[in-house]
C-alpha cells in the first residue's frame, strides 16, 4: 500500500544531485544560416532531413523575405527582395530539439548534420552553444557581484543585467546577465528559476539548472562548426577558450593592475569543467513529462477540432495509438518501460491529468465531457 508521502512526492528534491546526471553538459540552443546554391525552401528543408509537406507556407517574412514556411520551431524564410540574398533558415532552441528528435530517428548526430550542412554554400548566421551546470559551480548572483564590485577582466566594456521581478512578492522570476555584442556573445541565466517561473517541466534528477550560453556568429560560428566535425573530442577546450579569452572574475588583489589578480576559485573550477564537456544530443528536461507538455502545447488543440469532426468516435484514440505505437524508436520504447516501472512517477502524473480535466471542466469545455467518458 502506498503512504501519503509515495502518492505524493514533492515536485522537487533539494538534496545533492544524482549520480546519474552529469554535473556539466553541452547542446547547440540556436542555429541558423543563409543559403545561397539551392533552387527553393524545399531544397532547404530535404537539408535538414525535414519533409517539405509537414511545412506550413505564407506571407509574411522578416528581414526582406516576403515568405516563410514553418514547421513547428523551425522557419525557412524565401523570397528575398534581391536574388543575391539566397534563402534564411532559423531554429530557436525549441528548433534544435526538434531537430535532434529526427536525427536520432535517422541514427544522426549533430556531427553529422554539421558535416553534410557545410557541403552547401551557406553562411552561418548564429550558433548558440549552450553549457548546463547542475552541479553549482556558482550562481548568478556571484556573477553580478563581481560585475558590480569591478572584479571582472574582459574585452568586453560593459555588461547588461536584466532581472524580472513579481511585484506581488519581490521574489526574482528570471535573472540574465550579458557580456559581448557582435560576433561573440556570452551570457548566463538561472534555468530553473527561468522553468519554474513559467511551470515548466522538469526531469526528477534536475535540482539546481544554471546555463552559461556562448552565442556565435560568422567565422567564428563557424570556427565551432569546423571544430564538432573535425575535433568533436575537443570541443571542450574550444568553448573554454573562448570564455577564457573573453571573460575573467577576480578576487581582489593589491597589485594595480587587475590583469594580475587570481581568479576567483568557482571560475577556474568551472573552466576546468568546461574543458570536459561533450555535445549532447538533447537538453537535460527531454523525458515522459516534457512529451506530455509537447503534446498539452503542440497537439491537443487539432486532435480536439479531429475528434469533433470525426462526430466523436472513440476510433480516433485507437488509431491514435496504434499509430503511434508502430512509430515508436527504441529509446522511446526504454523510456517509456522506464517511467512505467516508477509507479510514483505515473501516480503523479496521472493525478496531474485528473486535476487538469477538473479545472478545463470548470471553463466548459464541452468536449472534455467525452473525454472523460471514454
Amino acid at each position: 500500500m502506498i503512504d501519503e508521502k509515495q502518492k505524493n512526492p514533492p515536485s522537487t528534491n533539494r538534496g545533492g544531485i544524482t549520480p546519474s546526471l552529469k554535473p556539466l553538459t553541452s547542446c547547440v540552443d540556436w542555429f541558423s544560416c543563409t543559403f545561397f546554391n539551392v533552387k527553393n525552401w524545399e531544397e532547404i528543408a530535404a537539408a535538414f532531413f525535414l519533409d517539405s509537406k509537414d511545412f506550413d507556407c505564407s506571407d509574411g517574412g522578416i528581414n526582406g523575405y516576403s515568405k516563410k514556411a514553418v514547421n513547428g520551431h523551425i522557419q525557412i524564410f524565401y523570397e528575398g527582395h534581391s536574388a543575391t540574398m539566397g534563402m534564411f533558415i532559423n531554429l530557436s532552441g525549441q528548433g534544435c530539439r526538434q531537430l535532434e528528435e529526427n536525427l536520432e530517428k535517422l541514427g544522426l548526430t549533430w556531427v553529422d548534420f554539421f558535416g553534410y550542412i557545410v557541403g552547401y554554400q551557406i553562411n552561418i548566421t548564429r550558433l548558440d552553444i549552450a553549457i548546463d551546470d547542475f552541479k553549482g559551480y556558482f550562481k548568478i548572483k556571484q556573477i553580478e557581484k563581481c560585475v558590480k564590485n569591478g572584479l571582472v577582466t574582459s574585452r568586453f566594456r560593459t555588461a547588461r543585467n536584466f532581472e524580472e521581478i513579481a511585484l506581488e512578492d519581490g521574489s526574482t522570476k528570471g535573472q540574465t546577465i550579458y557580456f559581448g555584442k557582435g560576433d561573440v556573445m556570452i551570457r548566463f541565466y538561472d534555468k530553473y528559476q527561468e522553468r519554474l517561473a513559467n511551470n515548466k517541466i522538469f526531469n526528477d534528477d534536475v535540482t539546481f539548472w544554471q546555463r552559461t550560453e556562448l552565442q556565435l556568429r560568422g567565422k567564428r560560428a563557424m570556427a565551432a562548426i569546423d571544430v564538432i566535425i573535425h575535433d568533436y573530442n575537443d570541443l571542450g577546450d574550444f568553448v573554454k577558450g573562448v570564455l577564457n579569452k573573453y571573460l575573467a572574475f577576480k578576487v581582489k588583489g593589491k597589485d594595480s593592475h587587475k590583469d594580475r589578480w587570481k581568479n576567483a576559485r568557482w571560475w577556474d573550477s568551472f573552466l576546468g569543467g568546461v574543458g570536459k564537456i561533450s555535445l549532447s544530443m538533447q537538453a537535460p528536461d527531454k523525458s515522459v513529462m516534457r512529451s506530455k507538455h509537447w503534446i498539452d502545447t503542440q497537439v491537443l488543440g487539432s486532435f480536439a477540432m479531429l475528434y469533433e469532426a470525426l462526430g466523436n468516435d472513440s476510433l480516433l484514440f485507437d488509431y491514435a495509438v496504434a499509430r503511434g505505437q508502430a512509430q515508436m524508436s527504441d529509446k522511446q520504447k526504454q523510456m517509456a518501460s522506464d517511467f512505467k516501472m516508477d509507479i510514483n512517477k505515473r501516480i503523479a502524473i496521472k493525478d496531474k491529468m485528473k486535476q487538469d480535466i477538473k479545472e478545463l471542466k470548470k471553463t466548459n469545455i464541452d468536449w472534455i465531457e467525452s473525454l472523460t467518458s471514454v
